[in-house]
């Protein structure tokens, strides 16, 4: 048998941990779908959340990946009978939601490992945006991927007195909040993207050895911030936060560089950017990479049409849909 195997949960975004740290964040209850039999292994965590109307007085649910990239992901398989494998799957998901009163699904795929391809024929797919990386596998990355102008901006913040601090146990929480105020109220970025400072604490708890942020000081105050994620290959761009007064030290810049050094001297392949919702955003990360852009995919699926219908009827008597191409549609 022709078994290809996939390293169990290929990024961090698949951990059982990053399921229980956002669970609350995502306003519901952490699933997980363990598929398994003689074709394969298909891991698929997800949140549960209670549809916010009733039908005939019965609480319904639907389904909604955890923050970040992920969905479900093939873990072993033939190659032979990985189609089988993905039918088996959806039959066996089937009757679970049919179990659990699971009308609706809604999947964010990982841009990078592609894994809404292996699911094309159960899902709906549409293309949501891009995200961006920095390839750590290149001669040297500061040179073959990070612009010009980017280098020297790096050059400019090193000349200009910044100081570089690693912590990787969280001390400096407090600060990162601060500057990270700044920044959501500059930006006026929306609730989902907000953290407090218990979730921010909590978040090195359960991601022990996972995380780390990197500060840049100036004259011993912090101006910029960032935090890492880390697991396997891959090494990710995860939150930042800045002072305005302070960009024209481009000490932001800097702090991607030591982000990507970290991985290049960790083993890492790639420094994943995210995306970019705004223009200005995508061109500050652009700048960190030459062909470095990853195609993101959504995934939707109704389970139960029957009822999905009914409950959007009851939204429509209760309250106007704002969004018609919001799904789950009774959520619009």
């Amino acid at each position: 048998m022709n078994i290809s195997i996939t390293k169990q949960f290929p990024d961090i975004y698949f951990l059982p941990e990053w399921g229980k740290l956002f669970q609350e964040h995502d306003r519901g209850e952490i699933c997980v779908f363990e598929f398994k039999n003689k074709l394969g292994h298909i891991y698929y965590q997800f949140i549960k959340r209670p549809v916010p109307y009733s039908y005939l007085g019965k609480t319904y649910f639907d389904t909604v990946t955890t923050y970040g990239f992920n969905g479900p992901i093939i873990l072993e398989f033939d190659s032979k009978t990985k189609e089988r494998l993905l039918m088996d799957f959806d039959e066996a998901f089937q009757k679970y939601c049919v179990n659990q009163c699971i009308i609706s699904e809604y999947v964010r795929f990982n841009p990078w490992l592609k894994n809404h391809l292996d699911f094309e024929k159960i899902y709906l797919i549409k293309y949501n945006n891009y995200t961006l990386f920095t390839d750590l596998t290149v001669h040297d990355f500061f040179t073959d991927e990070f612009s010009c102008k980017v280098r020297n901006q790096i050059r400019k913040a090193r000349k200009s007195g910044i100081k570089i601090e690693f912590d990787y146990m969280g001390v400096s929480i407090n600060e990162f909040q601060r500057l990270y105020q700044k920044m959501t109220e500059k930006n006026n970025v929306s609730e989902y993207y907000l953290f407090d400072t218990a979730f921010l604490v909590n978040s090195f708890k359960t991601l022990e050895n996972k995380q780390f942020i990197i500060n840049a000081l100036f004259e011993d105050k912090y101006i910029s911030s960032a935090i890492f994620l880390h697991y396997g290959n891959y090494i990710h761009y995860h939150l930042s936060a800045n002072d305005p007064q302070y960009y024209p030290l481009c000490a932001n810049s800097l702090i991607l560089y030591e982000g990507c050094n970290w991985g290049l001297n960790h083993g890492k392949l790639q420094m994943h950017l995210g995306g970019a919702f705004s223009e200005e955003l995508f061109r500050f990360k652009r700048k960190f990479t030459k062909n470095g852009i990853c195609d993101y995919y959504i995934g939707k699926k109704i389970r139960n049409l029957e009822i999905y219908n009914e409950l959007v009827k009851i939204k429509l008597q209760n309250d106007a849909i704002i969004n018609k191409d919001y799904f789950p549609l009774y959520r619009g």
